[in-house]
């Protein structure tokens, strides 16, 4: 793969997390050029993104990539917007998850709850079932209907709790044996970049722990 130093203003801190966490820094890739990396992709993927400050690497035996990806997207009101996404993902190891995402519901008049609509979710009427009372009033999730069940145990008393309670800025994808964790429009620095991480290993440690199978 090339290295491409990208030319935004967190070269820096992405440097640094790599740094601290022994991952590799590759820079700007571009999945119509480079075909050998993994791509990083979920709701946010496209055929013509471009992606900056790709940093891999394994922490404490999970594998990791963080990113920053911006795209012109369609909002609820019709206006196009530029969206710009700090991404983490990681490779789940023993679970298979199915397809949802968890917004915060400050960011849910955002591109998430669209998303939502084009791939046919609806919202989770935690009101009635959720474990922490707080977090249906934080966070919107997005799922099949036909997912809910599973959901509900995936999404336990203690993983609300966590989320709610410590990391409410950022946003999650679960799909598969893949974990996304977003910091949309957020200007990035060592301390939110470590933050993240922190939450997809306890996130990931706690899923693979659950041993779930979505097939």
């Amino acid at each position: 793969m090339r290295f491409l130093p990208s030319k935004n203003s967190s070269r820096r801190e992405f440097g640094q997390i790599a740094s601290e966490y022994d991952l590799v820094y590759f820079g700007t890739v571009d999945p119509r050029v480079d075909t050998d990396y993994k791509m990083v992709k979920g709701l946010t993927a496209s055929p013509n993104i471009c992606d900056e400050n790709y940093t891999t690497g394994d922490v404490y035996d999970y594998e990791v990539a963080f990113l920053q990806r911006s795209k012109r997207v369609r909002v609820l009101s019709g206006e196009k917007q530029t969206r710009r996404w700090t991404i983490l993902q990681i490779q789940l190891k023993k679970t298979h998850l199915p397809h949802f995402l968890v917004e915060g519901r400050q960011r849910a008049e955002e591109y998430g709850v669209l998303m939502a609509s084009i791939e046919r979710w609806h919202e989770i009427g935690w009101q009635h079932v959720a474990a922490d009372v707080n977090f249906p009033r934080i966070f919107a999730t997005y799922a099949k209907p036909l997912d809910v069940a599973a959901i509900s145990t995936i999404l336990s008393k203690e993983a609300q709790i966590m989320l709610t309670a410590h990391f409410s800025e950022f946003d999650y994808e679960f799909e598969d044996d893949k974990l996304l964790i977003y910091a949309t429009n957020t200007k990035v620095d060592l301390q939110i970049l470590d933050h993240m991480l922190r939450i997809g290993l306890w996130l990931a440690r706690y899923l693979d722990a659950l041993n779930v199978s979505s097939v």
